[in-house]
């Protein structure tokens, strides 16, 4: 059986769901669910890359994803340091240099969190490295559009593929 570009974009890179911020997820809907693990990435998902440290939007809802039951992983591709910096004082979890999309971080994670692909979410902005690697092992994506448009140059490269994939997922999505 052959795939076409589209089916196999739909089957490992539209996201399960599409937020312009994390704000607009429903904690308790996702809770009720049966999600009991978020698995996060970090820049241009909860911070802006460069940021050093936490900001109070990250602080707040990583405060409430805890209170609302979950227990978080932070899955990023940057450094020990960079992940370590952002993730202290949280009493969370942390995987630096996942290596995204690779299933290596996800597991890793899931293995912290002591929970298997139904129970997680993946919160990412990016398809290529979040989403894929989500959807890869069966598990939850959902995705928001990045805080801003400053990034590395690998990433505007991958930005510009993106366009395209989004671009299908909105007709397939959009009534």
């Amino acid at each position: 059986m052959r795939l076409s570009l589209h089916s196999l974009a739909e089957r490992y890179l539209y996201p399960d769901q599409a937020y312009n911020n994390i704000d607009e997820i429903d904690l308790g809907a996702l809770y009720t669910s049966g999600i009991k693990g978020l698995i996060l990435d970090i820049d241009n998902t909860l911070i802006a890359p460069g940021v050093k440290k936490p900001d109070s939007i990250m602080v707040n809802w990583l405060e409430a994803a805890r209170e609302a039951g979950f227990d978080i992983c932070l899955l990023s591709n940057a450094s020990r340091h960079r992940v370590a910096g952002l993730s202290s004082g949280f009493g969370i979890y942390a995987v630096a240099r996942a290596s995204k999309p690779s299933g290596m971080g996800f597991l890793k994670a899931m293995r912290l969190l002591k929970l298997g692909p139904s129970q997680v979410c993946v919160i990412g902005d990016q398809i290529f490295t979040d989403i894929l690697g989500a959807r890869r092992l069966g598990i939850l994506a959902l995705r928001i559009k990045p805080i801003t448009r400053k990034e590395e140059p690998t990433v505007v490269i991958k930005r510009f593929a993106e366009y395209f994939i989004l671009k299908w997922y909105h007709k397939t999505t959009c009534i």
